[in-house]
């Protein structure tokens, strides 16, 4: 959330140094998850965030998911992924271009269900970003140092944010630290007003963090935490697929590196959920629980992102319990 509210201060200064105080307001996306500081809480989107605190700040708004299993393009799209970053361009026009500071968005929608781009979805959301203005921010804070079998996440489509925003993997959980990082060009803007950035929080720079922080970053780059996210995950996924996507109940199976997803529903062939009185995931969650796993749902779907270090035959179990919860479950 610090993270999050970090990026949204330092695009409002951004524009207000190149005369465009009018530019604002926050574009992100319905499932995205950025935090629940108060302005963070507001670009994340999932309503059960802001049920108690509402009202929301003004000037925040959402698109639709690229999401492939659900995302229905309209008739005569170009392409799916074409489809849902164009979401992005009707949603900036709708606010007026000049009143939009920025686009903030996952690489890979973690909380959100694991929501894997297209990929022609993120260079048409940057060539969106360049026409109107718009700094495009990426939320790499599950998806940043390697998780996803890069370092950061959007490097899977070549794609360079203005911004991006990092926390967990930096410290590896072993100590709180998250921080930001800008372009060139905006350094340059910030460096060139003439005016100190008034803002910080009460242990920025904190130096235990940073400590961690840089003895992390060496564990990463020695033991190779990119190759073995994408080498562990490629795995992970075959064996999910394997195990359960031949399940009359298993809709979809995704994933992207060591974070992977699966998706139940009613009927597989119309996509139709079940009824979410029917708690299907919690009851899977449930009996994964009492195989000895423990992870996390999104309604009804089965969230899966485990350590990079994770031996290859506790990821093969992986599969197995949630398979064998499955059909206890579904039959």
């Amino acid at each position: 959330g610090e993270s999050t509210d970090s990026n949204i201060k330092l695009a409002r200064y951004y524009w207000k140094v190149r005369g465009k105080a009018e530019k604002t307001k926050v574009i992100s996306r319905i499932w995205g998850y950025h935090g629940v500081t108060l302005a963070a809480m507001c670009a994340t989107g999932i309503p059960a965030y802001w049920q108690m605190f509402e009202p929301r700040i003004p000037g925040f708004s959402h698109i639709p998911t690229p999401y492939p299993y659900r995302y229905d393009a309209p008739a005569g799209s170009e392409t799916q992924g074409i489809a849902a970053a164009d979401e992005l361009e009707k949603q900036i026009l709708k606010e007026g271009p000049d009143t939009v500071a920025m686009f903030l968005a996952e690489p890979v929608q973690g909380a959100g269900g694991v929501i894997v781009p297209q990929d022609d979805y993120f260079p048409r959301i940057r060539e969106i970003c360049d026409q109107y203005d718009v700094l495009l921010v990426a939320d790499e804070v599950i998806t940043g140092f390697g998780r996803t079998g890069k370092m950061f996440g959007l490097e899977h489509w070549n794609v360079q944010p203005d911004l991006i925003q990092f926390a967990k993997a930096i410290t590896s959980g072993y100590f709180p630290l998250g921080g930001i990082g800008v372009s060139d060009e905006i350094a340059a803007v910030m460096n060139d007003s003439g005016s100190p950035w008034m803002h910080a929080y009460t242990y920025s720079s904190h130096p235990v963090g940073c400590a961690v922080a840089l003895a992390m970053l060496d564990i990463i780059e020695q033991e190779d935490f990119v190759g073995q996210a994408a080498q562990k995950g490629k795995r992970l996924l075959v064996k999910l697929k394997e195990a359960l996507s031949d399940h009359p109940n298993v809709g979809d199976v995704r994933g992207l590196g060591m974070m992977c997803a699966v998706e139940y529903v009613q009927n597989r062939e119309t996509r139709e959920p079940f009824d979410a009185k029917e708690n299907i995931g919690a009851k899977i969650q449930a009996e994964a629980v009492s195989r000895g796993m423990f992870s996390r749902v999104r309604g009804d779907v089965y969230c899966i992102a485990p350590p990079i270090v994770t031996e290859e035959s506790t990821i093969d179990e992986i599969a197995e319990i949630l398979a064998a919860s499955t059909q206890v479950v579904l039959g």
